[in-house]
């Protein structure tokens, strides 16, 4: 056995610490420290409490209650499976000198007064030790990865905390975090894994969660690690010519080769009479069954392991081909053959797996595991068991285990034998405070650091200290997180200007305020205790536009702020008078829509709502408005948004304190914003505003009904769609003579159908879509309990004959007849201002009536009668029936609302009210 790893001599690891002791970037990077209490004039005491939690002092030194509130002392790093992530290799130098290993660190020699020759198998020892938690895995950063890793880096908010990396040369700034060189440290596995869950070993939040995909995780990583050899993971070769099938591409000599990041075809030079090779390795990260997808105009072949998989070849439009497989984890090379003749041009490679949905089948390329580049490979560690036992008792002896979690076998935490003096009872000098190593931890703190650490300690012999007031509790959390990176809150904080290109927008015409994170003043009296809980526990995405992302903290980290930022703010929360407003009335809630629409204060210019983009800039969702802002908040902020937010382009609907539309309900802004709240709160189930144009061919209604015949969803390949002026909407389905769809807001987009082939079938464009039940409406049954048939229309004896218009509004009639009797099917909105329901009046002509003919009106999960013809569906609309007999209730599988038919001669009539 090695005692050590053999790619690192002895003589290596002996660094003289004194080299290193007056390194202007040695001393630990605190940013918060670095940034507002470094200078002279500050804070000290404030200082040294933020350096005793920054540094874990109190992980040795015992300190009250009191204290360990103001501090917050920051979690070492989870040591549970660090060789699983971070080389030994590099354990081995940083044990040995952490200052000269990583300039910054926060970390101590604790090695630093032992003398040079022991300190080397001491930490030989300690790595052993450490090296049972987990195995190295190494693979190659592939190009195309690191280019995508440094414009994330770049954009999402790394830089906010560790300094651009774009010019290897620039100076680092004093309030960054120091990255040194990653490659010494992590292999990409290692690196990608803890990227993609920071708090999993970092649990005290200063690294927080920045919700990456693994894909992302994986991008940023290879970025850092770009010094590794870079390999090509899917490479391409184009050629030119005509084929009527895919040529033997073995026999072809390409135009070109080179890197490809996906399949796409943007890659050839030309439209037609080109082909296209793709090669390269995927990663499966499970055994199971997998299923494979190629589509194409003109032909593809996916060979997956030198075995042809999907073959879909020929000239055609596009087709897709697809199979299911059983796969084993692990590396798999493939190919990807397409050649296009004329016409269209399309290439898509799909799978899904166990746990995964259908994605591109480029997310999981990889660099081959036998990439070799010019960068000597590490060799092997190789533990020891006896410097295994070594390191272990080392680890518990010299502190490690005070500030450091690791759980062996059976989950139990490895102990701390180290014994130290309370913090209370240490001086200001000396110790770990020293200028040199001695036998305490050495920190390489500057006189700074020694200076307000030694009046943070003497602040510490007070045998009382008040609790911070909840402003000053904010300050310093804001600081410790390094919130104010991206920040302000009030004069302090906010984007340095050195960071300030790195924040970034995709809409530009919103200024900063699309770029740079809001500002916190006043945030107490703006956001929910419940919104903050999210934030914090799970991040934020709320403003689409900026690429830098509101990462999370969690919780046990941050959690105070939910109560010292309201309680902070407190001032600065103005009441609201009670308005005499139903906020659930459906008038209320109309005029609401209203106002956020197009014929309103036109709110969806600019902000989308729920799912769909704006007509202008993509400014904060309005759907979220109610779970994230608190309602008096709302209130002051749309009569007057300049006092709230000085320079946005956010306008006042209400100049003045008057509102521009003086006909919405009373006409007064408190009632109106009320009622703009009251539609809010049903969040991305609210019915769209008018003028929110979400197809690319909206039909627009105006002020008669359209009619619109083709294949609409939900209503069959007969379907007739007709749009009213009152905003509501139905599909009738002509091939089984029954009303099919009932929706509201935006009719239909006739995009689809009225470009290119018009293949397919539309849904609604509208929202709050009503489905009615299918098969035959009308049916004879013996009794209340026989089964309703399942025989379609058309064998039953419906036959379609068509529809006329009535009415100024040109309304449809529908009409059709089973069994001799003829039915007319008129619907029409009834309603006022901006409420609306459908009525639906059912008239049956026969020369024969029947005493045992129903309607089935109603199916659902649950059908409630609330007396006087008035029936509660599933909890959530209403259906009232008029005219006829009275309705029964029956549970056939699922309830039922089956209304007779009564024949008064040789007619009947049924009238129907749909309110949803």
């Amino acid at each position: 056995m090695r005692p050590f790893c053999a790619a690192l001599s002895p003589a290596l690891l002996l660094i003289p610490l004194a080299a290193n002791l007056l390194a202007a970037d040695a001393h630990p990077r605190v940013i918060g420290w670095e940034r507002f209490y470094s200078p002279a004039n500050s804070d000290n005491v404030a200082a040294g409490e933020l350096l005793l939690g920054e540094l874990n002092c109190t992980s040795c030194h015992q300190a009250d209650a009191a204290l360990q509130s103001r501090i917050q002392r920051k979690q070492a790093p989870v040591l549970d499976t660090v060789t699983s992530r971070v080389q030994p290799q590099y354990l081995l130098k940083f044990l040995a000198d952490p200052q000269a290993t990583k300039p910054g660190t926060t970390m101590p020699n604790v090695l630093a007064g032992w003398p040079e020759a022991e300190r080397v198998p001491i930490a030989t020892a300690i790595v052993h030790f450490l090296a049972t938690t987990g195995v190295v895995t190494r693979t190659n950063p592939m190009r195309q990865q690191v280019n995508r890793g440094e414009v994330l880096f770049h954009t999402i908010g790394c830089v906010a905390c560790h300094g651009e990396r774009k010019d290897p040369a620039a100076a680092p700034l004093a309030t960054s975090i120091p990255l040194g060189t990653p490659s010494r440290k992590y292999t990409l596995p290692g690196m990608t894994k803890f990227l993609e869950n920071p708090l999993a070993v970092r649990p005290g939040g200063r690294m927080p969660h920045l919700n990456l995909a693994p894909a992302d995780a994986r991008d940023i990583a290879s970025f850092l690690l770009n010094d590794l050899d870079v390999a090509s993971g899917l490479q391409y070769a184009y050629y030119e010519g005509s084929w009527d099938k895919l040529p033997d591409f073995s026999k072809l000599t390409p135009k070109e080769v080179g890197d490809a990041e996906n399949f796409d075809l943007k890659i050839a030079k030309r439209k037609d009479n080109f082909a296209l090779r793709f090669d390269g390795t995927i990663k499966l990260e499970k055994d199971g069954d997998y299923r494979f997808l190629i589509g194409s105009d003109d032909g593809s072949r996916l060979w997956i392991d030198d075995k042809i998989v999907l073959d879909n070849d020929g000239i055609h439009p596009y087709e897709q081909k697809r199979k299911a497989m059983k796969m084993k984890a692990g590396l798999h090379t493939f190919a990807v053959e397409y050649f296009e003749k004329g016409g269209g041009e399309e290439l898509a490679v799909d799978f899904e797996g166990p746990g995964t949905t259908q994605q591109p089948l480029a997310s999981i390329v990889t660099a081959p595991a036998t990439a070799r580049g010019t960068t000597p490979a590490a060799e092997e560690f190789v533990i020891d068991p006896e410097l295994v036992a070594k390191g272990k008792e080392y680890f518990t002896s010299l502190g490690c285990a005070s500030c450091h979690d690791l759980k062996q076998g059976g989950g139990q935490k490895i102990a701390s034998k180290l014994e130290a003096p309370a913090l209370a009872s240490l001086k200001g000098t000396g110790g770990c405070l020293a200028e040199m190593p001695g036998k305490t931890p050495f920190f390489a703190l500057n006189p700074r650091q020694v200076e307000t650490l030694a009046a943070a300690l003497a602040a510490a012999k007070s045998p009382a200290k008040a609790p911070l007031a909840a402003a000053d509790s904010v300050t310093r959390a804001l600081i410790r997180f390094n919130c104010l990176a991206c920040h302000a809150r009030g004069e302090l904080g906010g984007v340095e200007e050195a960071r300030n290109p790195h924040f970034q927008s995709d809409m530009p015409e919103m200024g900063d305020e699309g770029r740079i994170p809001p500002s916190l003043t006043g945030v107490g009296a703006k956001l929910t205790p419940e919104w903050l809980k999210t934030v914090f526990d799970q991040g934020a995405k709320d403003r689409p536009y900026m690429f830098t992302r509101m990462p999370k903290f969690g919780s046990q980290n941050v959690g105070e702020l939910i109560t010292t930022l309201e309680q902070a703010d407190a001032a600065l929360i103005q009441n609201v008078a009670k308005l005499n407003l139903d906020p659930a009335d459906k008038k209320t809630k109309a005029a609401g829509r209203r106002l956020v629409g197009g014929q309103g204060f036109s709110c969806i210019k600019c902000h989308t709502f729920a799912d769909k983009r704006s007509t202008g800039i993509q400014a904060l969702s309005l759907t979220t408005m109610t779970k994230r802002l608190r309602p008096e908040w709302f209130h002051h902020y749309l009569m007057n948004p300049l006092a709230y937010r000085p320079g946005t382009r956010m306008p006042t609907p209400f100049p003045n304190g008057q509102t521009t539309l003086p006909d919405v309900l009373d006409g007064t802004p408190p009632t109106q914003i009320a009622a703009i709240w009251s539609f809010l709160t049903d969040g991305d189930k609210a019915p769209l505003p008018s003028g929110l144009v979400t197809g690319q061919l909206e039909i627009v209604v105006l002020n008669e009904a359209v009619i619109y015949r083709n294949f609409i969803e939900g209503a069959g390949s007969r379907a007739i769609g007709v749009g009213y002026p009152e905003k509501l909407n139905l599909a009738f389905d002509a091939n089984n003579d029954r009303l099919a769809l009932l929706w509201q807001g935006a009719f239909i987009d006739a995009a689809k159908h009225w470009t290119g082939r018009g293949q397919g079938y539309q849904g609604p464009l509208g929202d709050n879509i009503l489905k009615l039940p299918d098969g035959v409406s009308f049916a004879a049954l013996a009794d209340t309990q026989a089964d309703w048939p399942k025989t379609p229309a058309k064998e039953s004896g419906y036959q379609f004959r068509g529809y006329y218009l009535t009415g100024p509004a040109r309304q449809p009639v529908f009409m059709y007849s089973f069994g001799g009797v003829a039915v007319e099917d008129h619907p029409v909105p009834v309603g006022e201002g901006d409420v609306y329901a459908l009525q639906r009046k059912l008239t049956l002509t026969t020369d024969k009536p029947a005493g045992n003919l129903w309607f089935r009106a109603a199916t659902a999960g649950q059908i409630e009668d609330t007396g006087k013809g008035v029936f509660k569906i599933d909890g959530k609309w209403t259906l009232t029936v008029a005219g006829t007999g009275k309705p029964e209730i029956r549970q056939k599988g699922q309830a039922e609302l089956l209304v007779p038919v009564v024949f008064t001669g040789n007619k009947a009539e049924i009238q129907i009210t749909y309110d949803w």
